[in-house]
């Protein structure tokens, strides 16, 4: 369980660090990474995911409750399905291979269309969804501390989000904010 704890800590420190403007600027202009950041950056997620999945694997899965109820299968399965889809949606919105890092990124502006215009944060908005889900299917220690860390690291990654998308488009996004909410959407027209 330590080691699980460990990288999920680890996985997410540097997520945030490596995500950070500055950060991506000193490896821009020291290592002339301009072009591939994105994805190396994404590479290197996909190392320390890996390093999270067999941490979780490798430890002892204690079941904490088994939903056995068709229902609440269904249910969990729905979820991590629209989760993912979310995330998959929103990905292909910000540009999808140059998010991903195969493209070089195009400036996409602020987006404010589609999901975007439902709620700012979709990625973690189906990141949440799957997670519960994720808990309905396997209610395990091992998945309450991968759910459990995941939920107390995405208000941090919104914030950061936030304070970078405030300093690259100050009143537009700020003015973006008021109108919509961040996880969850609200019911209506959209008010962008």
């Amino acid at each position: 369980m330590l080691q699980l704890f460990i990288s999920l800590i680890v996985f997410y420190a540097v997520h945030s660090i490596l995500a950070a403007t500055c950060v991506k600027r000193w490896a821009g202009v020291q290592l002339g990474l301009v072009r591939w950041y994105r994805l190396l950056y994404n590479m290197q997620s996909l190392v320390l995911f890996a390093w999270v999945c067999s941490a979780y694997w490798g430890n002892d899965a204690r079941t904490i409750y088994s939903f056995t109820n068709m229902f609440v299968q269904g249910v969990g399965w729905a979820l991590v399905v629209a989760g993912a889809m979310l995330v998959m949606v929103a990905v292909l919105r910000l540009g999808g291979a140059g998010f991903i890092g195969l493209m070089p990124e195009g400036s996409t502006g602020l987006v404010r269309s589609g999901i975007h215009g439902r709620v700012r944060h979709p990625i973690y908005s189906g990141i949440i969804l799957a997670a519960v889900g994720w808990l309905l299917l396997s209610f395990t220690l091992s998945t309450l501390l991968v759910v459990g860390i995941t939920f107390l690291y995405l208000p941090i990654g919104m914030h950061l989000e936030e304070r970078k998308l405030i300093a690259l488009f100050g009143d537009e996004y700020l003015n973006y904010r008021q109108g919509v909410p961040a996880l969850i959407p609200r019911l209506g027209r959209p008010r962008v």
